[in-house]
Order: C-alpha cells, then sequence, then structure tokens
C-alpha cells in the first residue's frame, strides 16, 4: 500500500512540475500572457482564507503582539486585520474594523506604562488609528475632531462611528457605546516612541525597524477624510439629533 502511494505521490509531483516547466517557457515566450494573467492570479490569491502575519516588538514580560491580516472573499472587504495577544498560556484575538480597502504602512508607536493603566501600542495609518491597552488587551479606535481626541472601544467587526454636537459639546460614539475624551492624556498629546512600520503586500507582512527605515509618518486627520453627513437613529446617539455618522 505504501508504495503504490509513493507511486501516486511522485506521479502527481511529476506532473506539477511539469504543467510548470510549460507554463513557464509559454510566459517566457509570450511576455503578454503572463501580464494579462498576473491580476486573475492575484484576485485568485486573495480569495484563499490564508492567513499572514508579522510580531510587533514589546518588551518579553507583556508577551508577544502579532498583527495578523485574513484573506477573505473578494467581492468583500479585500481583507479583515486582527490583533493577537499572546502571555503564558492565554491567546487573545481581537478585530480591527477599518474604514480602508487595505491597512499598508502602518506606524506603531509604545507609551510606556502609568500608576493606574498601560502600557499602551498606538497604531497609526492614513486612514484610521488604535490604541492598544497591553495590560487589559483591548483596542480602542482613535478619533480626532476639531481639537479633541477621543477613543472608543472595539467589541466586534463593524464599529460604525458617530458624532453629535449639542449645546457646545461633542458627543461621539463608536458601534453603540459612548467613547471618551483623551485629551491632554500623555497616549492623546504625544506621539510615543516610534518602533517601527508595518509594511504589506498580496503576499506578505513585515516588521520595519527604525534601524532598517526610519519613521514616515501618515499623513491625514483619520475622521475628516471620511466624514459623512447622515441622519442617525436617535437611540444610537441618545436622543440628540443631527448628528454626522462616519463609516
Amino acid at each position: 500500500m505504501k508504495k503504490v502511494l509513493r507511486i501516486v505521490l511522485t506521479g502527481f509531483i511529476v506532473c506539477v512540475v511539469v504543467v510548470l516547466l510549460f507554463a513557464i517557457v509559454a510566459l517566457y515566450l509570450h511576455p503578454p500572457l503572463g501580464e494579462a494573467i498576473k491580476p486573475h492570479i492575484r484576485q485568485a490569491y486573495r480569495s484563499l482564507p490564508l492567513q499572514i502575519s508579522c510580531t510587533i516588538p514589546i518588551p518579553p514580560k507583556y508577551g508577544t503582539l502579532v498583527f495578523l491580516r485574513h484573506g477573505i472573499h473578494p467581492s468583500l472587504t479585500p481583507y479583515e486585520y486582527k490583533l493577537k495577544f499572546t502571555k503564558a498560556s492565554t491567546t487573545v484575538e481581537r478585530s480591527l474594523p477599518s474604514d480602508s480597502r487595505s491597512l499598508i504602512f502602518v506606524d506603531t508607536y509604545w507609551y510606556p506604562a502609568n500608576q493606574q493603566e498601560g502600557p499602551w501600542v498606538r497604531l497609526q495609518h492614513q486612514d484610521v488609528e488604535y490604541l492598544v491597552n497591553m495590560k487589559d488587551q483591548k483596542v480602542s479606535r482613535v478619533l480626532r475632531y476639531k481639537g479633541h481626541i477621543f477613543s472608543g472601544d472595539l467589541s466586534g467587526d463593524q464599529e460604525g462611528v458617530a458624532i453629535v454636537e449639542s449645546g457646545g459639546r461633542i458627543l461621539i460614539s463608536v458601534g453603540r457605546r459612548d467613547a471618551y475624551e483623551i485629551t491632554g492624556t500623555p497616549v492623546a498629546d504625544s506621539p510615543g516612541k516610534y518602533i517601527g512600520r508595518i509594511e504589506g503586500n498580496y503576499y506578505r507582512l513585515r516588521f520595519i525597524t527604525p534601524t532598517q527605515s526610519p519613521e514616515q509618518k501618515s499623513q491625514g486627520d483619520p475622521i475628516s477624510l471620511v466624514l459623512v453627513e447622515s441622519r442617525i437613529p436617535p437611540e444610537i446617539v441618545g436622543g440628540c439629533h443631527g448628528a454626522t455618522e462616519i463609516y
């Protein structure tokens, strides 16, 4: 039986090698064919349920922090992103909902712990910004609006943002939960220590340290880039009207 399986496996490998050789020769003899099928190869790759990752370097006593990208169906958002916390025997995954079609070139910053909380890691993309509490293994979305900075806890894949201005006050919610203002705190007012950048393409993710490449700050305000005026049901924003919803 083992001999039969070995023969079958060998035959399969030979067939695959022959097909690949024919494909290479065909592409060499007719380069336009290669350019024509490249988009289809990429689309097929993106539709596979693959997972690739890179590790964000943090002090070992806080465990490990891994940035994950999952390939899902191409008719949906191209990728879904997660953070995986591992400490001792405990592993927790948190989703990173994003308005961006692809989180590429994500700057990362470190904030040491204070007497009450932390430490934190901040992820800065040109379209979205996250704050990661390493102590609680929680992720929040950072929202900058008219000189104020808010943080809203994330708990799922769909986390729409709504803004209400009423009586001189700014109220922001993430999902159906109120965000809290962090203006004036170190994690809001300080850029933090730059520890590197996450880069990615169709096939891999990698973490670029400051010694490999200097900081390239993301430009733009995550909210102002995607602001869309809309009416929000009162139950979502505490009964206030004239709200603004962020997609």
